[in-house]
């Protein structure tokens, strides 16, 4: 997963006291097969509470971690994402995973939004289960000193084995990871895929129940248009 952030200038040249300001980044990456309002939601509610000006939406490539012909195509999952975003300030969707032949990994990808903005700080977000095998990510240690790590937790999430966590990961890779308290919606996007499969061999879509709670109005209009999910 990847997040952007950016800080607003009070004048159209990114300065401070006549100094250049510090961009930070926040890079949210993910399959988005299809995204939906929880993907939403949760950009949202960081934007709130670290009030982020921009956060770069990036559909995974050539994703380690799946097998690419399971999922729908790059450009349909882009689209997707482009008419999510496209009522939120302060969401744009990058195709930089797509650009590269090679695998992408979280490292990878981190390393060439840093070379695009050398003097920005990049925060990377990822789910508290994901915290327990950082160790096993390819390069962690890379991540680490790319991005400040920024782990989302429920409300009741196991404090203190969350603590204990991320004091072993700060002193193994001397990150900096920081908490987003953000309750997740209650969906995933294997749950709408299995939603619209099942209505679209029932009726064609003719009623999708169930699925269109999920999605934006775009992006349900974009798969019956696409024929996709059945």
């Amino acid at each position: 997963m990847t997040f952007v952030y950016r800080v607003k200038c009070p004048t159209k040249n990114p300065c401070f006291h006549g100094l250049f300001r510090k961009l930070n980044l926040w890079i949210f990456g993910g399959a988005f097969d299809p995204i939906h309002k929880g993907h939403i939601y949760m950009a949202q509610k960081a934007m709130e509470e670290y009030s982020l000006d921009r956060i770069l939406l990036v559909p995974s490539g050539h994703s380690p971690n799946k097998t690419e012909n399971a999922m729908t195509a790059f450009s349909h999952r882009y689209n997707m994402c482009k008419l999510a975003s496209e009522a939120v300030p302060g969401i744009e969707v990058s195709d930089i995973e797509i650009k590269d032949e090679s695998t992408s990994y979280t490292y990878v990808t981190l390393q060439k939004l840093k070379e695009l903005y050398p003097e920005d700080e990049l925060y990377f977000i990822m789910g508290g289960d994901s915290l327990d095998y950082f160790e096993s990510w390819m390069k962690p240690e890379i991540i680490a000193q790319t991005a400040i790590i920024l782990v989302m937790v429920r409300e009741n999430f196991p404090k203190q084995q969350m603590e204990e966590k991320i004091a072993h990961i700060k002193k193994q890779f001397w990150a900096d990871i920081r908490l987003l308290k953000c309750d997740r919606m209650d969906v995933s996007s294997t749950q709408v895929r299995k939603l619209l499969r099942a209505k679209s061999q029932a009726d064609g879509y003719r009623s999708p129940k169930g699925a269109e709670m999920f999605l934006d109005a775009a992006v349900m209009s974009y798969i019956q248009a696409n024929n996709l999910y059945r």
